[in-house]
């Protein structure tokens, strides 16, 4: 028999059998495999043949109208484990084989989530072809081709839509990215009218304290009670099914690269190893402190290649504010931490202590006359702004560098610990305190993956204000390693080039005089 008529009636007999045989369904797909297109079976992975084994009889009794023998399913994966992969099997199959008509949903955090699940379905009709006969997607809606069938509506919850109806089968995708929580219970409530829904919830591990970790106790509660019952369990019990561990086709030495360059190890731990986090994970370790720690002082005076930065970290009212002065040699490819000071509040009244703001602006204009500072960072709280108004009219080169920016933060806590495990950051110590305020932070990933931040805990000493100064300046001492020209809010005019006057050296601060001399 010729080799081509043989193939294509074994490609017919698939797909006659498709129909009623979910499973075979599945392996005869050709999918992007991590090696290319391959034919589903060929390289599935352990874990998900047991998902599709375990849902088909869900699935089987969905589309037809029975009611599941398990209604509620919550699926855990780690990164690139083909969760959303798996999902689209599933409802590609459902829309392109009804006995009925049938109602689907797929919801999710946002219109970029949301959409990824429509892309996977895409990506198999264009790997197979024949599955462009029954089904056809539009933007956010899928629908079988025979009119009024079946039909799979894609719903964000940042979207202007309507979240309601009935579905048959619903799916909430990337739970733990959910911040609109109305959204989301929404759509279970939608789900709970439906006697014979089938409900998949499928998420990344995400965060302790959360809805989303209250649900998923829920879920673990119910699965016991499941498995204890057995045969005899409600089918609205859960069926909880993980994987905890880098999906098998990602190299080790990529997932070795992602453990390097994660902020923090909680971080890590939670997309590669499905560990949920309390959102706080420790920055920095006490080798790479130790590692940073080789300064035996202050820098003088300015040297020949070194180009100046500060940051000023700011307090008022019970707390402290901080300075440090940085500088950056592109040829060296290092930071060194210059100059460093703390300002702890005093007595002004009966029961009120403050920083004495005024002689913080006084030492910032004098580290910017000595170092020749190309750029000085502040947070313009606590009166930040003020100080820098003043300062920007004695040719000071004041940047605003907001906590409130979602980026600005997620570049202070991914550039410190990058430089501190790269060895690029060189430092000196104060009596401890600068290895105190070093071992103050913590990091805290954003929900939804947006980025991270620096946290400090408090103690007698302050909020970690000369390590919050030193961070503020460290993004723009490290942009300095990589450009020798202006940056683009560099100060092209900037301070005084001659040397300090007699008077001007008797004005300065004790410490900052003894450097100058």
């Amino acid at each position: 028999m010729d080799l081509t008529l043989q193939r294509d009636q074994i490609e017919l007999a698939y797909q006659l059998r498709s129909r009623d045989d979910f499973l075979l369904f599945a392996r005869g797909l050709t999918i992007p495999s991590a090696e290319g297109p391959r034919q589903f079976d060929e390289v599935m992975a352990p874990f998900q043949r047991e998902f599709l084994e375990q849902i088909e009889p869900s699935l089987k009794a969905a589309r037809v109208g029975d009611e599941p023998p398990r209604r509620r399913w919550w699926i855990e994966r780690t990164k690139g484990a083909s969760k959303d992969s798996d999902l689209a099997v599933c409802l590609l199959w459902l829309l392109a084989f009804p006995d009925r008509p049938l109602y689907m949903q797929v919801g999710a955090g946002d219109r970029d989530q949301a959409a990824i699940v429509r892309k996977r379905m895409e990506d198999l009709l264009y790997y197979n072809g024949w599955l462009a006969e029954w089904v056809s997607i539009k933007q956010n809606k899928a629908v079988n081709l025979r009119p009024g069938i079946a039909e799979l509506d894609i719903l964000a919850a940042d979207a202007k839509t309507a979240h309601g109806g009935t579905p048959d089968v619903m799916v909430i995708n990337e739970l733990t990215h959910v911040d609109r929580w109305d959204f989301a219970s929404n759509m279970m409530s939608n789900a709970a009218k439906v006697p014979r829904n089938l409900t998949i919830v499928a998420t990344n591990a995400g965060f302790r304290g959360t809805k989303a970790e209250v649900w998923r106790r829920n879920a673990d509660a119910s699965h016991e009670s499941r498995m204890k019952k057995g045969d005899e369990a409600p089918s609205s019990d859960w069926t909880v099914m993980t994987w905890t561990k880098p999906a098998p086709w990602i190299l080790p030495a990529d997932v070795e690269d992602e453990r390097r360059r994660s902020p923090s190890a909680g971080a890590f731990n939670r997309l590669w190893h499905g560990v949920w986090a309390s959102g706080k994970g420790d920055a920095l370790d006490e080798e790479d402190i130790d590692r940073c720690m080789i300064r035996q002082g202050p820098i003088v005076k300015p040297e020949v290649g070194w180009n100046y930065v500060a940051g000023l970290d700011l307090g008022i009212s019970h707390d402290h504010a901080g300075l440090a002065v940085l500088g950056s040699h592109a040829g060296l490819q290092k930071v060194r931490l210059a100059w460093m000071r703390g300002f702890a509040p005093i007595k002004v009244g009966e029961g009120r202590i403050e920083v004495d703001l005024m002689a913080v602006e006084e030492e910032c204009y004098q580290v910017f006359r000595q170092y020749n500072l190309r750029w000085f960072g502040y947070d313009p709280a606590a009166g930040g702004s003020y100080m820098a108004q003043r300062l920007r009219n004695r040719q000071c080169p004041m940047q605003e560098v907001s906590f409130s920016s979602q980026t600005n933060m997620s570049l202070m806590a991914t550039t410190l610990v990058q430089s501190m495990k790269e060895g690029r950051l060189e430092c000196y110590d104060d009596e401890g305190r600068l290895r105190r305020d070093l071992g103050k932070f913590n990091i805290v990933e954003r929900t939804k993956g947006t980025g991270f931040k620096l946290e400090a805990t408090r103690d007698e000493h302050g909020h970690a204000d000369v390590g919050t100064a030193l961070v503020i300046a460290l993004p723009r001492a490290v942009q300095l390693l990589y450009w020798t020209g202006l940056m683009p809010d560099d100060v092209v005019a900037g301070g005084e080039e001659s040397e300090l006057t007699e008077e001007e050296v008797a004005e300065l601060p004790g410490d900052l005089k003894e450097l100058y001399e």
